[in-house]
């Protein structure tokens, strides 16, 4: 689905649309436990599929205002719990923006397209890379994508 957006209000409709499909109260600024599905896993994909819309919506946005506010909204998405947290916390920690680099390159995005998303230069996505990978101890973006993966950092 191909969507041009220039005017706000479209970008409003729909990224509360989103928003409420996964969950998202706004009033309280966090996700409701009357919009969570029980099943974790539904919860995840829900969220997944929301974080995906807002990417690709941001993607779409010609007001950097705009598209600052929607990567806001998606890094919540991203520092909400959607399942509980693993009994042995990773021997690692990333930075926000190392997880938001991480997730859109394990989503198959290149440095230049993860760039794009982000609103920054390619080369930052490099660096952000390579730090990712030195804190992981893996040689290659797709090993950081697979540890990830098995550490429960990414669906």
């Amino acid at each position: 689905m191909s969507l041009v957006v220039s005017d706000s209000s479209a970008v409003q409709v729909r990224l509360h649309r989103t928003m409420t499909a996964a969950g998202f109260d706004r009033a309280s600024g966090s996700f409701t436990a009357d919009n969570q599905p029980t099943d974790a896993r539904t919860q995840r994909e829900r969220v997944r599929l929301a974080q995906i819309e807002l990417l690709e919506l941001s993607a779409q946005l010609t007001t950097p205002h705009l598209r600052r506010q929607i990567l806001r909204i998606y890094s919540l998405l991203r520092s909400e719990p959607v399942a509980p947290s693993p009994a042995k916390p990773p021997p690692f920690r990333l930075t926000l923006r190392e997880m938001e680099v991480l997730t859109l390159v394990a989503t198959g995005c290149s440095n230049v397209e993860a760039a794009e998303q982000l609103t920054i230069r390619a080369e930052t996505v490099k660096t952000y890379m390579r730090s990712i990978m030195r804190k992981m101890g893996v040689r290659n973006r797709t090993a950081a994508v697979h540890t990830a993966r098995q550490i429960g950092l990414l669906d």
